[in-house]
């Protein structure tokens, strides 16, 4: 942008009958830019914004991955969006971040806190790595895609310790990890006591090192690639494991359904929904499965966040949602009135277009497939 002074001078002589040549001429300044001046294009003192280098379905994508993983990284957000196509350096995309408002802030979420009360106890406690890790009295299984600070703590509640006590007892490796805050996000000091850090949890929890590695994303045995969101696990789930509380979990973005037992899995704070009366919500999710034979979880994720965009919002007047709509979400607030949130509440409305939004998400997939076709499903 010139100063407000050169660019007012550019007016003058154009109102003075000058050409853009001559007036280029005489300022020194580019043709180009000359008339972008005189036609009005810009404006004296108005610096005009730079177009974000991602387009509105990556913006909408990276706004709602911050959203659904509060502790979502930056770099692990770039190297999503370039699996989706995104061709500018990490530099440029942090900035888009911030021009967007999307940069997101490491919080710890308030499923983490209940978890783990004691944490700010642990920061200030002198950790050491122990030369042998004991093994607690009540061995304690992990829940398949577990935060490390929702397991440490169901394994301290389970022997009466605290989180700091347990801590205490392992490598220094888990303090830096929970201070972290980001179970998928290793520094690569981290990495080479990984390892270690599994066999040591191990004994002390009386479990072994593959079901942990394979458990808990903490460890980087996940698919670092594959974008993952913060929820609560299958309550029915880990009742059969004998745990009453919820348990803090990352889970893949297209899981939404537990189909075992039939449970809606909404967000983050968002509660779980029977959907033993919905055959079709769960078929839906069993198709969604089907899609990732052919496309990356990536593709997915986005063709779904298109197809709810698409899907026209809800009307003010219940007689105007679409009857199978309608009928979906009644059945839905009727089987979970008693156990389930209010009649108003969004997860109702999540679940209810789950089958349209597959459908849609999957006719987008093979609009967009170009190298391979996928077949049938």
């Amino acid at each position: 942008m010139l100063p407000r002074d050169r660019a007012e001078k550019i007016l003058t002589l154009g109102e003075a009958g000058w050409s853009a040549q001559a007036i280029a001429d005489q300022l020194g300044h580019s043709p180009q830019t000359i008339r972008s001046y005189l036609t009005r294009r810009t404006t004296p003192g108005v610096r005009v914004p730079r177009p974000s280098p991602l387009t509105d379905p990556l913006a909408n994508f990276c706004r709602q991955r911050l959203a659904e993983d509060p502790h979502l990284r930056p770099s692990t957000l770039f190297t999503e969006v370039t699996e989706l196509g995104f061709q500018a350096s990490r530099s440029t995309f942090y900035r888009a971040l911030t021009q967007l408002r999307l940069s997101p802030t490491h919080r710890q979420s308030v499923t983490q806190e209940n978890s783990a009360p004691d944490l700010a106890e642990t920061s200030r406690t002198p950790v050491q790595t122990p030369a042998h890790a004991p093994m607690l009295p009540r061995p304690v299984a992990p829940i398949g895609g577990e935060t490390l600070v929702s397991y440490l703590g169901r394994l301290a509640d389970a022997n009466h310790l605290t989180v700091s006590e347990v801590l205490a007892a392992l490598p220094s490796w888990f303090t830096t990890k929970i201070k972290n805050r980001d179970d998928r996000a290793l520094h690569h000091m981290l990495a080479p006591a990984t390892a270690e850090a599994i066999r040591a949890l191990a004994r002390l929890a009386g479990t072994t090192p593959t079901s942990l590695a394979r458990a808990l994303p903490a460890f980087g045995a996940a698919d670092a690639h594959s974008p993952l969101r913060a929820t609560t696990a299958c309550h029915r789930c880990a009742a059969r494991c004998g745990i009453p509380q919820p348990v803090s979990v990352h889970l893949p973005t297209h899981h939404r359904i537990c189909i075992r037992h039939r449970i809606w899995l909404g967000d983050l704070g968002q509660p779980h929904l029977d959907l033993t009366s919905c055959p079709e919500i769960i078929s839906a999710q069993r198709r969604a499965n089907r899609l990732l034979r052919r496309y990356t979880p990536q593709q997915l994720t986005l063709a779904q966040q298109v197809a709810v965009k698409a899907i026209p919002p809800w009307p003010a007047s219940p007689a105007a949602i679409p009857l199978h709509w309608r009928h979906r979400l009644l059945t839905l607030q009727t089987a979970n009135h008693r156990i389930g949130p209010s009649p108003e509440h969004d997860a109702y409305t999540q679940a209810a277009i789950y089958p349209d939004a597959i459908t849609i998400a999957a006719a987008e997939l093979r609009a967009n497939s170009t190298a391979h076709p996928p077949g049938p499903e």
